[in-house]
């Protein structure tokens, strides 16, 4: 049954609802009580003078003289209780800065500044009893005067947005179903219904905790778990789920998107965490940040700020490779701690300057020394280092790409062993403190030339550890996710563009995490080393790279095999199956932070004789073709295992997986 009326405008007779009639007046109050910025603070300062006097007149009559029979004061005494009321409650809420808020969205932090406004002044009126000559002017409890100066404020300040709340919620549009696994997102349903071009009718909320069901969240009722979505969407008869994205891990994401692709007839919105929003992950960034963590099996990585701040706080610290995936993010997570310089170096003037420009606009009192470099160039380091004399350097200028490596093995000699040495060396000469290098687990056995010159970066580096009083630190680690090139990267651009995944082996596997991790365990080992040790991090279980594939498609809202094609393309050169992080010798030594290991170091190098012998490979380097060059890391690397390569290494077969996982060939 609905309320009606009958309204007259311009001669003609409209019938309008109640609900109508009520939003036209709110229309109607919000362009009245609209109020222009510079004329806020005397509004409210006069609102507050009424406010306090009103409340100090209803202290002394309305209350005293019909409930306590008490006679009220006389005019006079009246007159300097009011001025008094009103001259504390404007300095009070001036000392608190309460003229700057604004009007229509007044919060429950607004309302805790006026609670402590009306505290002082209720304090300052048992001081004024102190005074002899004002045990005759008070006659109420300044506790009284203070609850309810604090009421009367409270009701003024949010008077507009209580008069200018939706009071009814609109039962057009889509039927949506919300599903929160964000702690904090109870608040975005009613931001949603504010919005003038919302066109959805929400019916409910799910979350993972039973513990929710029947309470209300913004006046929205949780109406059952995510195990039970089946069942709610039959019941609500829901066209639209939008799920609100969080670092749960106790809530499995992937399975809850399967599901709601099987049921097929709803529609899924996938909303951003506002940490992704303000970090500008809110693209699928935030699917890989989330799938990365249900099928590695590992919570986020967590950061112990203190002790970061107790490392590099004050210290000059030097980042090769600063542009790279990496080496960006190590300046990023660095420049929180306000070391006191922080040296970029980088060979890419494009790299240099974004991320030069991105730390200075977020951090605009910190030394930057953006220098343009090569680690190849003895120069470039000699200037860079002493400019700024870094005690600390983190080396992350490397060449990573196996494929690509696997036809300029030169290159990458040159880059990952020889300006991996020259670096070092420079650091011993101008007394560095500490030295950390970024290895991969693809120097593990490795089957590919990036990987045989990663691992001979390692053995050089952790030899010259006893040349000097610098310490050395190796830190290994797998794959990363939302970096340049990666893999999760590759397979978000064909899920944009709608375009085929390529997967080169059903069965490959990967030890993945993301880059903000780690570069986060990254520091935290370098706040544990010695000197001489190589870390490895906790990268949890290998992931198979097409569960991988499998999940992002998923978690975009779309299916597998049917809006986006996963083609499997071969092996590539240097590619292997299974990634190690240790080798068969290696073990693991647990460390105080559980989330990295140190291996224990099967064999020391002689710095000596690893320096000789690589000096004649450089000699000759020039002289001799891929295949030569692949064989005479084997010398230094007796694990190293070089593939075959041609020029064209594509595979005649392509094989495409069908839903049921069983292969189909082309």
């Amino acid at each position: 049954m609905s309320v009606s009326a009958t309204v007259q405008t311009g001669g003609k007779i409209e019938r309008r609802t109640l609900k109508e009639l009520i939003t036209q007046v709110q229309k109607i109050a919000g362009r009245y009580l609209s109020i222009k910025a510079t004329r806020r603070r005397v509004f409210f300062l006069l609102g507050d003078a009424l406010v306090a006097g009103v409340s100090i007149i209803a202290v002394n009559y309305l209350i005293p003289y019909p409930i306590l029979k008490l006679s009220p004061p006389d005019p006079q005494t009246l007159f300097i209780l009011v001025i008094t009321n009103i001259l504390l409650t404007i300095g009070a809420n001036f000392a608190l800065r309460n003229y700057s808020l604004a009007w229509v969205t007044f919060s429950l932090s607004d309302l805790r500044k006026l609670f402590v406004a009306s505290a002082l002044v209720t304090a300052c009126h048992f001081l004024l009893r102190l005074l002899p000559a004002w045990r005759n002017i008070s006659t109420s409890s300044p506790i009284l005067i203070g609850l309810t100066l604090f009421f009367s404020l409270a009701a003024f300040r949010g008077s507009k947005r209580l008069l200018l709340e939706p009071l009814f919620t609109s039962a057009e549009g889509k039927r949506t179903l919300i599903a929160l696994s964000a702690k904090y997102g109870y608040f975005i349903p009613n931001i949603l219904r504010r919005l003038t071009n919302f066109n959805y009718y929400i019916v409910g909320i799910v979350t993972p905790d039973p513990n929710q069901i029947g309470n209300y969240e913004q006046g929205i009722e949780v109406v059952g778990t995510t195990d039970d979505i089946e069942a709610i969407v039959e019941r609500y008869r829901v066209e639209v789920v939008m799920v609100m994205l969080e670092s749960n891990p106790g809530f499995s994401l992937g399975d809850f998107y399967a599901r709601l692709h099987r049921i097929g007839k709803v529609e899924v919105k996938t909303m951003p965490s506002l940490v992704d929003i303000l970090e500008d992950r809110s693209d699928l960034g935030a699917l890989e940040k989330l799938c990365v963590h249900e099928l590695t099996g590992r919570p986020p990585v967590t950061v112990d700020v203190n002790q970061m701040r107790r490392i590099f706080s004050g210290k000059r610290i030097l980042v090769t490779g600063a542009g790279g995936s990496i080496g960006s993010e190590l300046c990023r997570q660095l420049a929180r701690f306000t070391p006191e310089q922080l040296v970029l170096f980088e060979r890419d003037d494009s790299n240099l300057f974004y991320i030069e420009r991105e730390i200075r606009l977020l951090y605009p009192n910190l030394q930057i020394l953006p220098f343009l470099g090569d680690i190849n160039h003895a120069p470039d380091l000699e200037r860079a280092f002493a400019l700024s004399r870094p005690e600390i350097v983190f080396h992350a200028a490397a060449y990573k790409h196996v494929p690509v490596l696997e036809f300029h093995p030169e290159e990458a000699i040159q880059t990952n062993v020889l300006g991996t040495h020259l670096v070092a060396k420079t650091a011993i000469r101008y007394h560095t403190r500490t030295f950390i290098y970024i290895s991969t687990d693809k120097a593990v056995n490795p089957t590919s030339v990036m990987g045989a010159t990663k691992r001979l970066g390692e053995m050089l580096v952790t030899a010259m550890n006893e040349l000097s009083d610098m310490k050395v630190v190796v830190v290994r680690f797998g794959n990363v996710l939302d970096s340049r090139g990666s893999v999760s990267t590759i397979f978000r651009d064909a899920i944009l563009k709608r375009q085929p995944i390529t997967v080169t082996h059903a069965e490959m596997r990967r030890y993945l995490m993301l880059t903000s991790e780690a570069v986060t365990l990254v520091m935290q080992a370098a706040a544990l080393g010695k000197g001489g040790e190589v870390f490895v991090l906790d990268m949890g279980k290998p992931v198979r790279i097409w569960d991988l594939a499998h999940r992002m498609v998923e978690l975009a809202g779309l299916t597998p095999q049917v809006d986006i094609p996963i083609i499997v393309t071969g092996i590539r050169p240097g590619e292997k199956l299974f990634e190690e992080l240790l080798t068969a010798e290696e073990g693991t030594i647990a460390t105080e932070n559980e989330r990295i290991y140190r291996a224990r170091i099967s064999q020391n190098y002689s710095y000596p004789e690893l320096l000789g012998k690589i000096s004649e490979l450089e000699a000759k380097l020039e002289f001799l073709n891929p295949d030569e060059i692949k064989k005479a890391l084997t010398q230094f690397v007796p694990t190293y295992q070089p593939a075959a390569v041609s020029v064209n290494y594509a595979p005649n077969r392509v094989s495409i997986f069908s839903h049921s996982g069983i292969e189909k060939e082309e």
